[in-house]
């Protein structure tokens, strides 16, 4: 029975560290730009990035207010823009290494450049 316990402990101790051994988090403060009304407006902001070997995490907080999240693990992917749905741009339609997001309905496309998302 000793035996028993040291192999649950052992095991025990082997996924916690495992499972934090596969993930990790980033934060960079970034020059977003925001497409409103046909005009360009830089902006900065602030963008952090968490994963771990199932989720992907991204959450954008820009200097005027606006809030972007993106959420994506194995079942789904959920985008969020100023609180409503959103959808990020297809990389095919976009330059400059950019990656955007936006929400149907809206008037506003807001864009980061060189960030891995």
């Amino acid at each position: 029975m000793k035996s028993f316990t040291r192999l649950s402990l052992t095991l025990m101790c082997g996924l916690i560290i495992s499972s934090a051994a596969n993930a990790g988090c980033g934060e960079m403060q970034s020059q977003c730009i925001v497409f409103e009304h046909g005009e360009t407006t830089p902006v900065s902001c602030s963008i952090s990035v968490c994963a771990n070997t199932t989720e992907f995490d991204t959450y954008w907080t820009l200097s005027n207010g606006s809030e972007i999240s993106h959420h994506i693990n194995a079942s789904k992917t959920t985008i969020k823009v100023n609180g409503q749905t959103g959808f990020a741009l297809p990389s095919a339609i976009l330059q400059d290494k950019l990656s955007c997001y936006s929400a149907p309905g809206m008037s506003s496309i807001y864009c980061a450049k060189d960030v891995l998302l």
